[in-house]
C-alpha cells in the first residue's frame, strides 16, 4: 500500500529542497545552464519535427496521386532535405546537451567536495573525536561518488526526458488528439510503481552508503593499527568484524536492486498496454475512417514508440535521484554542523604575546556533567617557562588544548594579555602558537615540506637553519635523497626520535611566541630523548612554554611547576620547593625515581 499522502507530499517536498540546493551549485554557470537547456529544446523540438515528417515521406512514396511525379520530386527536393537538416540540428545539440550536462553535474559534485573538504577543516577537535576517521573520509569519496554518478544521469538524461516528452507529447496531440489522449490516461498508471519503489531506493541507499562508510571505518582503523593487529595475532577477528560489515553493505545494496528490478517490469508492462491498445485503436479507425492514411498512422507510432524509452527512463531516473538524494543529505548533515568556533563578528587580529596568558575561572566538560577541569585559575607570564604534571587523566592535554582553542570552555575565560580569547580570530590566535605532541604527526612528503609546512614560502636556507637548530640535518643528510627524501605516511621511514626532531625543527621554522609541549620527549629511548631535550632547549629559548610532562626530570628547570589532579591544581611553585612540601608533586617524584636498595629521599 502507497504510504499516507502526507507523509509522500512531505518526502516529495524534502527531495525538491535538497535537490535546488544542489542546484544552487551551479549558480556561477548559468550561460552553461542556458545553452545546456536550449540545446535540449532543440533536439526534442528536431526530434518531433522528423516524426512529423514522416507522414510526409510515406504519404509521398507509397500513396497513389494524380501526379506522382511531381509528388516524388517535392519529396526529393523538399521533404527529404528538410527531413535531413531537422536530423542534423538534432544529433548536433544532442551532442551539446550531453557533454553540458555531464560537465554540469560533475562541477556540482567537485563543489561540493571542495565544500565538504573545507568544512572539514574548519570543524572543532570535539567534533572528530565523536566521528570515525574513515567515515568522514567516505563523505567525499564513496557519497561523492554515489551523488557524481546519479547527478550525471539525472541532470541529462532526466531533464532532456522532461523535454522529448513535451516535445512528443505535444506532436502527439497535433496529430490526432483522441489517440493522445487514450494514451496519456493510461500512462499515469506508470507513476505509481516509480514513486512507491522511489522511497525503497532512497532508504537503502542511504543505508547502504551508511555501512560504506563502516567499511572505510574499519579499513582505516584496521590499516593503521596493523602491527598491533598482526602483534596479538588478532586478524581472524578483523576479518570477522569486516565480514559481518560487508554483508550488511551487501544486504542494503541488494534491498536497493531489487526495488529497481520489480519497479522495471511494472512500467514495461503498463507501457506496452498503452502501446497495444493504440495500435488496435488505430487499426480500427483506420478501417471505419478514411482520413487516417497509412502516413499518419507512421508517424504517430514512430512518435509513439519514440516516446515510449523517455517515459521509460523516468522509472531509473527517480531511482537515480533517491540515490542522489540520499548522497547528498549525508554530505549536507556535515555541511550543515555548526562551527562553534566561527570568529565573532567583531573579532580583531591578536598581536604577540607582550604580558601573559590568564586562565580565569575556567571550567570544561567533554561530557555535560562530568567536568574535566574544574574552576582552573593560573597565569603564564611572557618568558616565562611553566609546566603542567601530575596523574593521567588529570587534564593537562585538555588545559593546553584550550589555549589555541581545540576546544571551548564550558565557563570562564582565557585571557590573551587581557583579551578574551573568543574575542579574537582564530586564525591569528594559532598562528602565535607553536605546539610539539608526543604523537607527531608528519605527512607522506619530503623532509623539506615537513619542514616547511607552518611556513610554506621559507627559504631552503631557513629550512636547514631550523633542522640545524633541532639537531636534525645530520640524519637528513645520511637520508638517500637529503631534504627532498619522501618519509612515508606519518613518518614510518624514520625512528621515533627522527620525527620528533623534525617536528620540533617545523616549530622552530615557525617560530611562534607561545610555545605549547605536550609529552615531546616520553616514548622517547634514553639518547633520543636527549636529542630531542637538546632541540626542545633550542626552540624553548626565551619563548612562553607550556609544558606538560610525565616524566619530571624534565620539567625541574622550569620557572613554575603547576600539579593537577582531578581538573584541579593542587599544588604550584618550583621544583626544589614542590619536593620540601611532600605533597602530590614529592610523592610523583619519588614514585619515578626510587631505585631499589636505595631509600626515598635519596
Amino acid at each position: 500500500m502507497p504510504d499516507p499522502p502526507a507523509s509522500f507530499k512531505h518526502s516529495f517536498k524534502h527531495s525538491f529542497r535538497v535537490y535546488f540546493r544542489l542546484m544552487a551549485y551551479l549558480k556561477t554557470d548559468k550561460f552553461r545552464v542556458f545553452v545546456a537547456l536550449l540545446s535540449m529544446v532543440v533536439s526534442s523540438l528536431s526530434t518531433a519535427f522528423v516524426m512529423y515528417q514522416l507522414k510526409p515521406i510515406y504519404d509521398g512514396a507509397f500513396l497513389k496521386t494524380d501526379d506522382p511525379s511531381g509528388a516524388f520530386h517535392y519529396l526529393i527536393s523538399l521533404t527529404l532535405p528538410v527531413t535531413f537538416v531537422a536530423a542534423l540540428f538534432r544529433a548536433i545539440s544532442g551532442y551539446g546537451q550531453d557533454y553540458l550536462n555531464r560537465y554540469l553535474g560533475q562541477k556540482v559534485v567537485q563543489r561540493l567536495r571542495g565544500d565538504l573538504y573545507a568544512h572539514f577543516l574548519k570543524l572543532p577537535m570535539s567534533y572528530f573525536n565523536a566521528n570515525l576517521t574513515g567515515g568522514l573520509a567516505a563523505r567525499i569519496t564513496n557519497d561523492a561518488q554515489v551523488l557524481q554518478d546519479s547527478m550525471v544521469n539525472v541532470m541529462g538524461r532526466g531533464t532532456y526526458s522532461i523535454f522529448m516528452v513535451l516535445a512528443l507529447g505535444s506532436f502527439l496531440v497535433y496529430r490526432d488528439w483522441q489517440l493522445a489522449l487514450l494514451a496519456f490516461v493510461v500512462f499515469p498508471l506508470g507513476l505509481y510503481p516509480i514513486f512507491r519503489y522511489g522511497r525503497k531506493i532512497r532508504h537503502s541507499s542511504g543505508e547502504g552508503q551508511q555501512h560504506m562508510a563502516d567499511l572505510n571505518a574499519q579499513v582505516h582503523e584496521t590499516l593503521t593499527g596493523i602491527r598491533v593487529v598482526k602483534a596479538f595475532g588478532m586478524e581472524g577477528f578483523e576479518k570477522k568484524k569486516f565480514q559481518e560489515t560487508n554483508d550488511k553493505f551487501f544486504g542494503a545494496v541488494m534491498r536497493m536492486n531489487r526495488a529497481f528490478a520489480a519497479s522495471s517490469p511494472i512500467v514495461e508492462v503498463i507501457a506496452t498496454i498503452v502501446l497495444l491498445v493504440l495500435v488496435g485503436w488505430m487499426g480500427y479507425r483506420a478501417l471505419s475512417q478514411s482520413n487516417l492514411t497509412g502516413g499518419l498512422f507512421i508517424s504517430f507510432l514512430g512518435g509513439t514508440l519514440t516516446l515510449y524509452p523517455y517515459l521509460k527512463n523516468f522509472n531509473g531516473l527517480w531511482g537515480g535521484l533517491q540515490q542522489a538524494l540520499a548522497a547528498a543529505e549525508r554530505c549536507f548533515q556535515v555541511l550543515d554542523t555548526v562551527d562553534p568556533m566561527v570568529d565573532a563578528k567583531d573579532a580583531v587580529e591578536v598581536r604577540p604575546l607582550r604580558k601573559a596568558i590568564e586562565f580565569k575561572n575556567v571550567r570544561f566538560e567533554y561530557v555535560p556533567g562530568h567536568p574535566v577541569l574544574r574552576d582552573v585559575s593560573f597565569g603564564i607570564k611572557k618568558g616565562e617557562v611553566v609546566a603542567l604534571v601530575g596523574p593521567s587523566g588529570g587534564g593537562k592535554s585538555t588545559l593546553a588544548d584550550l589555549i589555541p582553542r581545540f576546544y571551548q570552555p564550558t565557563s570562564g575565560q582565557i585571557l590573551w594579555d587581557g583579551q578574551d580569547i573568543t574575542q579574537v580570530k582564530l586564525s591569528s590566535l594559532r598562528s602565535h602558537i607553536g605546539i610539539v605532541t608526543q604523537e607527531t604527526i608528519l605527512f607522506h612528503d619530503s623532509i623539506m615540506r615537513n619542514i616547511a609546512y607552518g611556513r610554506p614560502g621559507a627559504s631552503f636556507w631557513d629550512v636547514q637553519q631550523a633542522a640545524k637548530a633541532a639537531y636534525a640535518k645530520d640524519f637528513i643528510d645520511n637520508t638517500p635523497q637529503g631534504f627532498n627524501t619522501l618519509i612515508g605516511e606519518r613518518g614510518v621511514k624514520l625512528s621515533g626520535g627522527q620525527r620528533q626532531r623534525l617536528a620540533i625543527a617545523r616549530a622552530i621554522l615557525k617560530s611562534p611566541p607561545v610555545l605549547i609541549l605536550d609529552e615531546a620527549t616520553s616514548a622517547l629511548d634514553t639518547e633520543s630523548e636527549h636529542l630531542v631535550q637538546k632541540a626542545l632547549n633550542e626552540l624553548m629559548g626565551h619563548r612562553t612554554t607550556l609544558v606538560i610532562a610525565h616524566r619530571l626530570s624534565t620539567v625541574r628547570k622550569a620557572d613554575r611547576i603547576l600539579v593537577i589532579d582531578h581538573g584541579r591544581i593542587v599544588e604550584q611553585g618550583k621544583h626544589t620547593a614542590l619536593l620540601n612540601k611532600h605533597g602530590l608533586y614529592a610523592k610523583l617524584y619519588k614514585m619515578q625515581f626510587r631505585t631499589p636498595g636505595k631509600s626515598e629521599t635519596e
